[in-house]
């Protein structure tokens, strides 16, 4: 099967995803059908020799895997060129969906996985967002001066517990910015353990979303949003 091929595979799926997305009233790209079919072709291609995916979700990547990573933005809704650091999204998911999706996402992926660079560079290519990648380490103490107050949104799916990520990722926020992980159902559980952490933070917030419609594609998914508020006065809140 070629990528022309795939790619149609793709097409009807795709449609809808972003029809959707449209129905919620978000400001998303002219092509963005387009863009994530070449996404899908890409990763259905590469996945026999990189495992980005289950091989049983391949039939349900858009559907499944594509949903829930663009089930993160009625919650954002960017509106302004925003800066957003994906941490261990080497499968292009969140990551570049959310590129693909929204004209106002800069990307960066980090990853510690080499073997799935070459992957990365063909479908950020592909993708034609300006989207970049970096292997290496976000916890390195090289990458966190490099990218110190770097970031407006930081996403992670599927990754590590939340208290560990929020220790890599407030360093790399801007005022005001967040720190979206998804979660599933020991979300509340991640949260409460990582309550001491946001209060040593200053200003640290926290709350537990579910998107209007996650649970088309992910009935367990959840979102644990942290960042630090603008206003130093402001404490942990969740809710």
């Amino acid at each position: 099967m070629n990528d022309e091929q795939a790619a149609e595979g793709y097409r009807e799926e795709v449609a809808e995803l972003v029809g959707r997305l449209r129905k919620s009233d978000l400001d998303l790209r002219s092509d963005a059908t387009l863009r994530l079919e070449r996404l899908a072709s890409d990763i259905r291609r590469w996945n026999s020799s990189m495992n980005l995916v289950s091989r049983k979700d391949v039939g349900r990547l858009v559907s499944y895997h594509f949903g829930d990573s663009a089930s993160v933005l009625p919650l954002v809704r960017p509106d302004r060129p925003t800066e957003v650091l994906d941490i261990g999204g080497s499968n292009g998911l969140p990551g570049l969906v959310l590129s693909a999706l929204s004209p106002h996402i800069r990307l960066k992926i980090c990853d510690s996985r080499h073997k799935r660079s070459a992957f990365l560079q063909d479908a950020c290519d592909h993708l034609g967002t300006g989207a970049t990648f970096e292997i290496g380490r976000v916890d390195s103490e090289i990458f966190t001066n490099r990218y110190h107050k770097s970031f407006d949104l930081v996403v992670a799916r599927a990754v590590t517990k939340l208290k560990r990520l929020l220790g890599w990722c407030l360093p790399l926020l801007k005022p005001a910015g967040k720190v979206i992980a998804y979660k599933g159902s020991r979300c509340f559980d991640e949260v409460d353990q990582a309550v001491e952490l946001l209060f040593r933070s200053g200003g640290a917030m926290i709350m537990v979303l579910s998107s209007p419609w996650a649970q088309d594609c992910n009935p367990l998914r959840l979102f644990a949003i942290a960042g630090l508020s603008a206003d130093p006065e402001v404490g942990m809140w969740a809710g």
